[in-house]
């Protein structure tokens, strides 16, 4: 018998009535070769969720047998024929395929487009549609258009993400073998991958969440397979695994900001590694830093060059100028084919004629028109709001203080910063004005209104006066931070009278101000919405010696600086009120799925395997209730060695534990909309968690007996993937069978669209929920979800397009269509477009 030493190294005894082992096995369990045909012995298994201690005993080395390769095989064939079955049905536009069929096109055409997510995976579906046959013509425009009228290869484009979402099942055998796993429970894993409903629907679609997941499971597959190479370090086996870690993990980050998660699951994995070779005397100082920067060069470097290859690819496709280049700064535009082409006057005289422009909200210039303020708390005097396309109604004058007169006898005076100036509308001859009343769109005692003032015989008062404040120049531009000059002078205007700043709020307006964007005067602002510049600048009568200003066109690396800003605003933005939203914490329990599409008789709505999800999520409770359970016994000197599977189990499964954590736990800290799609990269690392668990169970138990509970576990598995089948596949079925599918009630399916319901006989498929709709059905509002409220530039008679910056319901958006100096101006030239859908949820 074992017996235990105290801290002076006597003889301890174990309390009566104890019978768990606490010998040596327990520690270092003896792995059979059929467990592990090449082990790692460990310095210690100590796994936590919160510290993550473990070695490469997590590993064995895994030589592929012919029975793994038959596996492999077969895996993969029956993993390729449930993604692909019922691969063209319906052959409709379904959910967001709206948005990345589309985006495929735009790459297609080469034509500049936003969207808040990194470009590889619509990069990749416009490569499946292009060796489809896919011409980039059809729009996408809406859920529910037919494919098939349009001749539309959208097959060749759905049968990309079906075949990612095949290659994860096969991976995840790989991951368990490689984890020192028996053939039974590889296969049990990838069985329950591979009948799991929810990633099945979602591999099925135009959709970014397959190569998301993808490339995921290939970044902890190639983890897996680097740590098999422990005892050959520096090899080209261990090279290649590693820098196949980085590459995967760059790649998943440049499908989603959702693949970032990787980097703490496998980060967390590295410094604990790293902190026990330190302990190790067998490695040199010299060596060890050779290993921290091998995992620093393959774990950082590698992710960051892949991410940033991807978007340089991007902008090197999308050369054309789009529908959404006013979304991006003007320095931006002016990159783009048939973009921003801006030469103007560069210094800002008195009397000149200016365009004010929102340096950062990027909604427009800085507008009046002669209709008047009807909120109840205005002072029903001129708009002024901020219009998204150049025109005359942007044309302002600079003129002195009230009461105050320049002398131009010398020539023409400039505008320097700390000057008290006002600005007076070209065409309505009223001047900018702030008083004590209320903007449209707010109460807030720090805002007030902004209006246009005066009339024939009035020569204004102080509440037309505003202090130039310049926050800074272009360096490269001699005195563009003491005097105003066009596109290098960056400034704020600064009531006299009131102390508050032009704020631009990025408010959409009501119909009557024509839904432009509200601006206002607040005091306390941050300069970011509040700063300025001027774009167009003209002197009458001056053309001696006119310098000229001109936008500076953005580096490859400025603009991969500029759209992952505008990328993280867009996602912080995105607030609303989805019917089909959930917050994490309903994802893990199945509380409610996302209606895709809808037709007559049949219908897709995206739900999981809830007996895969439910026994998943338990399994992981498990893992860290035992773990805290083991940490306590083990104070207490008493180490249950769970038949010599601890070490195993702890390992393995501790892993995946927390890289669970990693990609579920930072979306409580999102205040943005979410959906069930979010929870599946934890989900796959959860369902591996299931698998190692049910082999803990059976590890000690007859054969017969294990493979029965695996059967069982199997059957229950394909019982409930057939049972969703039905919305998987878009099937027909009935109203009675599908309210008889209904395990929860808070399941929102909606069985009106089966065989005997109310929608069940239209003769017509139509949308049922997508990402661009704020509601269910057919409502005419539509959510709008980009980063302007009001985009296009009219100088070069570029594409006009609206944008919103705010998660709002808009109606049909009227926009002005005059562009030139020469428009007649008065009232608004009105016509309707409708908004904008642009961005997935």
């Amino acid at each position: 018998m074992t017996v235990d030493m105290d801290k002076e190294g006597k003889r301890g005894h174990r309390p009566k009535g104890h019978s768990i082992q606490t010998d040596d096995t327990a520690r270092v369990p003896k792995l059979t070769k059929e467990d592990s045909p090449t082990t790692h012995q460990p310095s210690s298994d100590a796994v936590t969720v919160v510290s993550h201690k473990y070695t490469a005993a997590f590993f064995a080395k895994w030589n592929v047998s012919s029975t793994d390769a038959l596996l492999l095989l077969v895996i993969s064939l029956v993993a390729l024929v449930v993604r692909c079955y019922r691969l063209s049905i319906p052959a409709k536009v379904v959910f967001d395929e709206v948005h990345f069929g589309k985006f495929a096109g735009k790459y297609l055409n080469g034509t500049y487009f936003y969207d808040l997510h990194p470009p590889l995976a619509k990069m990749m579906f416009a490569a499946a549609g292009k060796l489809a046959g896919y011409d980039g013509v059809f729009d996408f425009k809406s859920i529910g258009l037919d494919y098939e009228a349009a001749s539309v290869p959208y097959v060749g484009m759905r049968l990309l993400p079906a075949i990612l979402g095949a290659i994860t099942v096969p991976a995840t055998y790989v991951v368990v073998r490689a984890c020192g796993y028996k053939i039974d429970t590889a296969a049990l894993a990838s069985l329950l991958v591979c009948f799991e409903n929810g990633l099945i629907t979602q591999s099925r679609l135009i959709l970014l969440d397959s190569p998301l997941v993808f490339f995921t499971v290939l970044s902890l597959t190639t983890w897996t397979m680097f740590w098999t190479q422990q005892d050959k370090p520096f090899t080209r086996t261990w090279w290649f695994w590693l820098l196949a870690t980085g590459a995967m993990m760059g790649c998943a980050a440049s499908c989603k900001w959702v693949g970032l998660f990787l980097f703490p699951a496998i980060g967390l994995s590295t410094i604990a590694d790293l902190w026990n070779k330190i302990a190790d005397l067998s490695i040199s100082p010299r060596k060890w830093f050779a290993h921290f920067f091998a995992r620093a060069l393959a774990l950082l470097a590698v992710p960051l060059a892949v991410y940033l290859f991807w978007f340089q690819v991007h902008f090197a496709v999308l050369y054309k100028t789009g529908d959404a280049k006013a979304m991006m700064s003007p320095e931006f535009q002016t990159t783009l084919e048939g973009g921003l082409n801006v030469t103007t006057d560069r210094d800002v005289f008195y009397g000149s004629e200016i365009r004010m422009r929102s340096t950062n909200g990027r909604s427009g210039y800085l507008h009046s028109h002669t209709h008047n303020w009807q909120h109840e708390k205005g002072s029903g005097q001129q708009q002024v709001t901020i219009y998204g396309f150049a025109d005359q109604n942007n044309i302002w004058i600079v003129e002195p203080a009230y009461n105050k007169t320049i002398d131009t006898s010398n020539g023409p005076v400039p505008v320097m910063a700390g000057d008290v100036i006002r600005l007076r509308h070209k065409i309505t001859d009223k001047f900018l004005h702030s008083h004590d009343k209320k903007p449209a769109l707010t109460s807030d005692d720090n805002k007030f209104e902004l209006s246009g003032y005066g009339f024939p015989g009035f020569d204004g008062d102080t509440n037309d006066n505003f202090r130039l404040e310049i926050l800074s120049g272009d360096k490269t531009m001699e005195g563009s931070d003491k005097m105003l000059q066009s596109i290098y002078s960056r400034f704020r205007l600064i009531h006299t009278n009131l102390g508050c700043a032009v704020f631009n709020s990025r408010k959409k307006l009501p119909k009557w101000a024509f839904e432009q964007t509200e601006v206002n005067c607040m005091r306390n602002c941050m300069p970011r919405m509040s700063t300025w510049h001027v774009e167009y600048a003209h002197l009458p009568n001056n053309t001696d010696g006119v310098r000229k200003a001109e936008y500076r066109p953005l580096s490859v690396w400025g603009k991969i600086l500029e759209y992952n800003k505008m990328m993280a605003s867009s996602n912080a933005g995105l607030t609303g009120d989805h019917p089909f939203a959930a917050r994490p914490q309903h994802w893990p329990w199945l509380r409610r799925g996302t209606a895709y599409w809808g037709g007559y008789g049949n219908f897709i709505y995206q739900l999981g395997n809830p007996p895969v999800w439910w026994a998943s999520l338990a399994s992981v409770l498990l893992l860290m209730a035992v773990r805290v359970l083991l940490f306590l016994l083990d104070k207490r000197q008493i180490r249950p060695s769970f038949g010599g599977q601890r070490a195993k189990y702890l390992s393995a499964a501790g892993f995946f534990t927390i890289s669970w954590l990693c990609h579920y736990i930072p979306f409580f800290l999102m205040g943005r909309e979410l959906f069930i799609h979010h929870y599946f990269p934890a989900l796959w690392m959860a369902i591996l968690v299931l698998a190692f668990t049910l082999d803990l169970f059976t590890a000690r138990l007859p054969a017969v007996v294990r493979w029965s509970v695996y059967l069982v576990a199997a059957s229950i598995t394909l019982y409930a993937f057939e049972t969703f089948s039905y919305i998987t596949y878009a099937r027909v079925w009935t109203k009675d069978v599908c309210m008889k599918s209904k395990w929860l009630n808070t399941w929102d399916i909606d069985c009106e669209h089966a065989i005997g319901g109310a929608r069940s006989t239209e003769q017509q498929s139509s949308p049922v929920a997508g990402a661009d709709t704020g509601v269910n059905g057919s409502d005419a509002k539509q959510r709008v979800f980009s980063a302007e409220a009001a985009g296009g530039d009219a100088i070069n008679g570029a594409d006009k397009s609206a944008s919103a910056v705010e998660s709002v319901y808009v109606e049909p958006e009227f926009v002005n269509t005059a562009a030139g100096p020469k428009e007649a101006v008065g009232k608004e030239n009105m016509s309707i477009k409708p908004p904008v859908k642009h961005v997935e949820l």
